[in-house]
């Protein structure tokens, strides 16, 4: 193989980054890849030969936890083992932070690969999709407007079902989008709460995450999100496989799958996370 070289990756690098994510038919856009970035600039990474961009990776820190995301090598450069020393690179960037459990989604194709840098598969993750449009009316279940300063607060509800704070996200998503954002209240408790953002041809759906005893609450905040959203256009989401009420839910909706990612973990078992109360990750980027 020709000489390669590993950098950190920056800003000059994002339309790069966001051409190969198209090539890939994974619906993000510019600043899907910016917030990337900025989640981590220390752990995102670009390879590089003869001083021409090839791929790149990205990291996301969430302390006892850490994700990796957007492993994308050019075409003409796979087989060549690129993808292995980005991964390598990524893993050892998180684990030099006392990161104990490191996360990522894989394209089932090349899910060899990280399961020989000692992955081990956890469940299947679905890529559903469907079309916005309003549905049956929530007004009997106290949804609200998601508000900043009840962030911290969504946050640490947030932790109970991913396993770690990720608070930096959920900020960043909230900010760009606050028009998009709900939350639900039992007993003056959170019980669940939604975000959608803008994708390349439509919308992403997630994070999503309920109490998963109140199947009807992760169903009215869905309801009250989509009825903001203009009509008639795509929702991608993706949904942990063992969460049956959230696909259930989504089928009603007129989701269908178009393909699958492999949940897979790196380390320590992460015993603090509950997959079934997170109906729509925030992304296989980030989780």
């Amino acid at each position: 193989m020709e000489t390669l070289s590993l950098r950190l990756f920056d800003e000059s690098d994002i339309e790069f980054a966001h051409k190969l994510t198209m090539i890939e038919g994974w619906h993000l856009i510019k600043r899907d890849i910016e917030r990337m970035l900025n989640y981590n600039p220390s752990g995102c990474f670009i390879a590089e030969m003869k001083g021409e961009r090839v791929g790149h990776v990205f990291s996301v820190n969430y302390g006892n936890v850490g994700w990796i995301g957007l492993l994308i090598v050019r075409a003409e450069y796979r087989r060549k083992g690129i993808g292995k020393l980005l991964m390598e690179k990524a893993m050892s960037h998180l684990l030099s932070h006392k990161v104990q459990t490191i996360k990522l989604e894989a394209v089932p194709i090349i899910a060899n690969l990280y399961r020989k840098l000692g992955f081990i598969d956890e469940y299947d993750s679905l890529r559903i999709s469907g079309t916005s449009k309003k549905t049956a009316s929530t007004s009997n279940l106290n949804l609200k407007p998601l508000k900043k300063e009840i962030i911290k607060e969504i946050a640490k509800f947030d932790a109970e079902y991913f396993g770690a704070n990720r608070i930096k996200v959920l900020t960043s998503l909230y900010e760009d989008y606050p028009k998009t954002c709900f939350v639900s209240y039992e007993e003056n408790k959170i019980a669940g709460y939604i975000i959608c953002r803008k994708a390349e041809d439509g919308y992403r759906l997630g994070p999503w995450v309920c109490n998963p005893e109140n199947p009807q609450t992760a169903k009215g905040l869905l309801t009250k999100c989509v009825e903001k959203l203009q009509q008639n256009m795509k929702i991608y989401a993706a949904v942990p496989t063992v969460n049956k009420m959230a696909v259930e839910i989504l089928r009603e909706f007129g989701f269908e799958q178009y393909s699958k990612g492999i949940r897979m973990h790196f380390g320590k078992e992460l015993e603090t996370e509950h997959a079934e109360g997170m109906f729509a990750i925030s992304g296989p980027e980030k989780g």
